[in-house]
């Protein structure tokens, strides 16, 4: 398992007109070595002190298991 280690205010940017929610970066070197590509579905997890852990879907689970 490969780690990076980020500061929050690097990846996380508020949304104007919308103080419950924030928008995610994924930053490219994260993104090239985890295979991820704009428009991938994704999981992300909380994870312990404050980690989190991001699973990229499969087409299969993209559309909740249906064929």
């Amino acid at each position: 398992m490969t780690q990076w280690i980020f500061k929050a205010k690097d990846i996380f940017q508020e949304i104007p007109d919308d103080p419950e929610n924030v928008n995610m970066t994924i930053p490219d070197e994260v993104a090239e070595k985890a295979g991820l590509k704009p428009g991938d579905n994704l999981k992300v997890f909380l994870g312990d002190q404050g980690t989190l852990i991001i699973e990229k879907l499969g087409d299969e689970e993209k559309s909740h298991g249906k064929k």
